[in-house]
């Protein structure tokens, strides 16, 4: 019985396609990183609960600022200044909807 020389080259061709194929998808998945992992904190700011999941409380201010974060367009901090001079900032993901459910104050000396 003879075997077709074409036929081999054809499935050897087929082949490197979908080997390629795998090992992008197999690297892509190993390089992943999740959003919105939490971050190890190291300096000397702490983040607090937030009061509330649905609405800014009034105590913390005036707004004085509003920032985007350029990795993650849809998140901006919201700076407010107490009267006191407190900076406090609030996360919000206007693409979802939501206030991150920590907020960090910055106490002025």
């Amino acid at each position: 019985m003879a075997i077709d020389k074409t036929l081999v080259v054809g499935v050897t061709m087929v082949r490197k396609p979908v080997v390629a194929c795998v090992l992008a998808v197999c690297l892509m998945t190993v390089s992943c990183k999740k959003l919105n992992e939490p971050v190890k904190r190291t300096g000397p700011l702490t983040f607090e609960s937030a009061k509330f999941a649905d609405a800014i409380p009034d105590d913390y201010g005036a707004l004085i600022g509003v920032t985007q974060n350029p990795n993650t367009p849809g998140w901006f901090g919201l700076w407010f200044q107490q009267p006191d001079r407190t900076i406090t900032a609030v996360f919000v993901n206007i693409d979802e909807g939501k206030i991150y459910e920590k907020v960090l104050t910055l106490p002025r000396r």
